[in-house]
């Protein structure tokens, strides 16, 4: 056997070896015809030159990797000495396809055959091993683009041939298997579940009343009562509501002593609007944020006196006062 059929079988080997790892679902089983055209290199001490090949093989897929395919090919050449020769060439192979989720199949092809030649040619009609292999692309579900690379090899002779040819093949008479029969599923009673009413959203109401201070005093002015009277009408006309007093303080003074004194003001409105407006203690919370939460930055007297206040915030309830932070 030659060098080329050697190194033909063992790059065949490699082959089968690297697309077995992607070898997937098998095919379904079928008939394949594929007209083909080509190229033939004759061994060198043939004699011949190389030139076009026309083929026509018909094959059968099986339902699993292998198949079987009748190829005949013409070969038409010329002699060294210019005079052309034509040749007809019958192979039987096997084919076994590595079949994957992609577009492209490779497959290994190998089978026994003879070439007759219309001249007295050395090697006419002797058994011959082909070996090779190809790809297969899919065009449609029956339609793929195949191209094809075989050696030669002559059993009785040493010659070693290449053909190498591209052809259309169509599949036919394949049969997929029927579908699965669809299962009607057994009716489901469903219970509508019971839904349970989303309890109202906290209902939070700042007071547009705000009651304002003198310079470092908690004392609530005369002119401060009808805001007063405003809260207390609020609450009057809300009595499921629960009020939060804030006190503040501008940025004169120490920190501390500025928390202090916002306290007291929250205090101070709070215990006039018990005492004087009749307002139920336990509905009222007090509480002092110093100089944070400014309304306005305390850059002039003006904006500092707007700064010393205190305001009221409504709730619906005392846990939405509790997880509540001011404005």
């Amino acid at each position: 056997m030659s060098n080329i059929f050697k190194k033909t079988a063992i790059l065949s080997g490699i082959l089968a070896a690297s697309a077995t790892a992607v070898h997937a679902e098998q095919p379904v089983a079928g008939f394949t015809l594929t007209p083909s055209i080509g190229y033939s290199v004759p061994d060198n001490n043939r004699n011949l030159d190389d030139d076009r090949a026309f083929g026509l093989s018909f094959g059968y897929q099986f339902d699993n990797p292998w198949g079987v395919e009748f190829t005949y090919l013409n070969l038409d050449s010329e002699l060294s000495n210019g005079q052309n020769i034509d040749a007809d060439q019958y192979r039987l192979d096997g084919l076994y396809n590595f079949f994957n989720n992609s577009s492209v199949t490779p497959y290994l092809a190998a089978g026994l055959g003879s070439t007759h030649y219309d001249l007295d040619l050395d090697g006419d009609e002797n058994t011959q091993l082909n070996a090779g292999g190809g790809l297969k692309f899919a065009l449609s579900d029956n339609t793929s683009l195949r191209a094809d690379y075989r050696v030669v090899e002559d059993l009785e002779a040493d010659h070693t041939d290449q053909v190498a040819t591209i052809g259309l093949q169509y599949s036919f008479g394949a049969k997929k298997a029927a579908p699965a029969p669809v299962v009607e599923p057994t009716p489901v009673v469903e219970v509508t579940p019971v839904v349970e009413p989303e309890p109202a959203p906290p209902v939070k109401t700042v007071l547009p009343y705000d009651i304002h201070f003198a310079f470092d005093s908690a004392h609530v002015a005369q002119s401060e009562y009808s805001d007063l009277q405003n809260i207390a009408d609020h609450l009057e006309a809300n009595p499921e509501q629960v009020a939060q007093i804030r006190g503040f303080a501008d940025s004169i003074g120490a920190q501390e002593y500025n928390e202090e004194l916002s306290v007291e003001r929250a205090n101070a409105v709070a215990k006039r609007l018990v005492e004087d407006f009749g307002v139920d203690a336990s509905r009222l919370d007090t509480v002092g944020y110093g100089e944070a939460y400014p309304v306005v930055e305390n850059t002039s007297k003006a904006n500092r006196q707007l700064n010393r206040r205190a305001t009221t915030v409504s709730f619906s309830s005392r846990e939405a006062m509790e997880n509540d932070m001011p404005n």
